[in-house]
């Protein structure tokens, strides 16, 4: 049947129930007490609807047709009850048999259950066998209403005290306790295929137990509650019907609505404040008795020392209860909790580190494709935990973090079809949301760190390739004009001399010297920028150096050339290091080495003077020091009696 022609049949079924609901009430208005004709009317309307829902959406299952045929029946059956009981009291036609009827309306509710049991969620039997339960149930149903319908013995609940349609005889009694049998089995038996269905099932379906396994702890725990105390509190006679409406609408959760609330949790926070309750009475209880032996009966001081244990024990027995309930019946997410709360304490402790937040996701939800994405507030875009450029996929599921509306944190999963799963993934998520903060933040500085560094690696290329611009600046220009100046100059002295001007002659002698000074300040300049001989290497610009020594150096450099801000920069270590060997140290031999060890180039300038060296402010090792970090490498400086040993050890790929 499709979905618009079963709308029909179940707005129907609920309008009957409407009606019979609102007759109820109107008819018995006064007779009984007004909150429990509303809540029993409820308690109908509930099941109805529900049943009608099921039916719409799942028309090809009998579970809704089932809920909403039986709720019907029930409304009609209790708008009878009613209305014979005031008939037979006001004189009103058909109330002997109105009330007949209503009177054993009740017994096919017991059916409903039952074969609702056997076939929720997929509207199937768990097996064919399980026909004999259903069989059992409709024999054990049709047993027990005709028995009660026709008994003697049950005239005391018709308002003439007897009842109008009883036949006489003992078989009555035997055919009501054969069919009270076949019904508890068939319940039993109901209950039972839903064990052997949940060991069968997939995710979704399990799931969807889990909801109906809510209902029936609903009223396993209080429908004994219900009868045992129904004739003594108004109170429990309101209840019953509140526990029927929670088991219906957990009913319908488990075929309509399975995915829209966290049923484990719900189901673990039902259980945990059940015995959480038990155990503060027993508490409460327990105190009383003992002050009340103790003070000599009861009296406030009782009542308020029972009082005051409980709250004081509630919070710890709380936790204890709590992680009792998780260890027997969520180990997985219990253990995973535990993990999460140990890695936390260490990160907080500074001995672990936040990044590792993903391995151990991974690990305690048994995911190893789980990914965790950063959003970095610098550069609003993801990253993983470990500063690599990422984008979230679209095809995979995910939890985020969200704070201003933007997520923070990105966890991505492997595709699954088990809602447990997810669920598991957003509390572990959830629990994480510190370390996962941390990481992102320390990323994040992390990558705005490289990039600082690799500013001033670019700051300080800009700079070598200034410098060997002005250098060749001078060299080809200035130096050679200021030269062929002098040449000239010299040519007019001789000119001068052999004409017999010699005061002329010798101030252009005075300003030849002059220019000669100047020349060598520039070359003494230009000494201090890259050389051209790094055109030709590190190797040419090493040698042309310890050639311009005046002392023994011995070269050591790699045969490959490197990145020319690399060998400009180490360049500088052997220049700034050679020039303070000559100059301080009072050397007899030297070395200028430069090395590829380890993925560094390795700059040594090494002496046997007399030591003292120092990066002090201000002076030329302090700002080589600056340089070499520019790069994004590191200088080192041993001095003592037996030498001066300047490293500078700088990145390579």
């Amino acid at each position: 049947m499709r979905a618009s022609r079963a709308s029909v049949p179940a707005g129907v079924c609920v309008g009957v129930a409407t009606l019979g609901v609102i007759g109820s009430v109107a008819v018995g208005w006064g007779s009984t007490p007004t909150y429990q004709s509303i809540l029993y009317a409820l308690h109908t309307l509930t099941i109805t609807t529900i049943g009608g829902l099921i039916a719409v959406r799942h028309p090809s299952s009998p579970v809704g047709w089932i809920l909403t045929g039986f709720g019907a029946f029930d409304a009609v059956g209790s708008f009878l009850g009613v209305y014979g009981h005031r008939a037979s009291t006001e004189g009103w036609p058909g109330g002997p048999l109105a009330e007949w009827i209503g009177f054993g309306s009740w017994s096919p509710v017991v059916l409903m259950w039952i074969l609702t049991l056997l076939l929720i969620p997929t509207g199937r039997l768990p097996g064919p066998r399980w026909r004999m339960v259903a069989y059992a149930g409709c024999a054990g149903t049709a047993l027990y209403m005709a028995a009660w319908l026709l008994d003697p013995g049950t005239g005391g609940n018709f308002v003439s005290g007897v009842n109008p349609y009883a036949r006489p005889g003992p078989q009555w009694v035997v055919m009501a306790a054969v069919g009270g049998v076949l019904m508890t089995l068939a319940l039993a038996g109901s209950v039972a295929s839903l064990i052997v269905r949940y060991r069968r099932a997939g995710p979704v379906e399990r799931l969807q137990l889990k909801w109906v396994a809510l209902a029936g702890l609903d009223i396993a725990v209080l429908a004994p509650v219900c009868i045992a105390f129904w004739s003594r509190s108004p109170f429990v006679q309101a209840l019953t019907p509140v526990v029927v409406i929670i088991a219906s609408l957990c009913l319908g959760a488990a075929v309509l609505w399975y995915r829209l609330f966290d049923v484990d949790l719900i189901v673990n926070r039902t259980v945990v404040y059940l015995a959480l309750s038990m155990l503060l009475a027993a508490a409460y209880g327990g105190t009383v008795i003992v002050l009340g032996a103790v003070l000599g009966g009861q009296s406030s001081w009782t009542v308020a020392g029972g009082t005051l244990i409980a709250a004081v024990v509630f919070r710890p027995l709380r936790r204890r209860v709590q992680d009792v309930v998780d260890r027997r019946f969520a180990r997985d997410r219990y253990s995973a909790s535990v993990r999460i709360d140990v890695f936390l304490d260490r990160l907080r402790a500074g001995t672990e580190q936040p990044e590792r937040i993903e391995d151990l996701l991974r690990d305690v939800l048994h995911d190893p494709t789980l990914r965790v994405l950063l959003l970095l507030p610098a550069s609003h875009e993801y990253s993983d935990v470990r500063g690599r450029p990422a984008a979230i996929d679209p095809d995979r599921a995910a939890v985020g973090l969200d704070r201003d509306g933007l997520a923070d944190v990105v966890v991505e999963y492997g595709p699954t079809n088990d809602p447990a799963h997810e669920t598991a993934v957003r509390l572990a998520v959830e629990r994480s949301r510190l370390a996962l903060e941390i990481a992102r933040l320390g990323v994040d500085l992390n990558r705005q760190l490289a990039e600082l560094d690799r500013s001033r690696a670019r700051i300080a290329g800009a700079a070598d390739d200034e410098r060997r611009r002005i250098q060749r600046d001078l060299h080809d220009g200035a130096q050679q004009r200021l030269v062929t100046v002098g040449i000239s100059l010299r040519a007019a002295e001789a000119r001068m001399r052999k004409a017999g001007l010699t005061a002329v002659a010798d101030r252009l002698d005075t300003a030849v010297a002059d220019l000669a000074a100047t020349i060598e300040e520039l070359r003494n300049l230009t000494h201090k920028l890259p050389p051209t001989q790094l055109d030709a290497g590190i190797g040419a610009a090493f040698r042309e150096l310890a050639g311009r020594a005046p002392l023994p150096v011995t070269v050591e450099v790699p045969v490959e050339r490197l990145d020319r801000h690399l060998e400009a920069a180490a360049y500088f270590v052997g220049c700034e290091g050679l020039t303070n060997v000559i100059k301080h140290a009072r050397a007899s031999t030297a070395t200028l080495s430069a090395v590829r060890q380890n993925g560094h180039l390795v700059v040594t300038v090494a002496d046997d003077g007399n030591g003292g060296a120092a990066a002090r402010p201000g002076s030329g090792l302090a700002g080589l020091a600056d340089r070499v970090q520019a790069a994004g490498g590191r200088l080192m400086v041993r001095s003592d009696a037996t030498g001066t040993r300047l490293t500078a050890e700088l990145p390579c790929a």
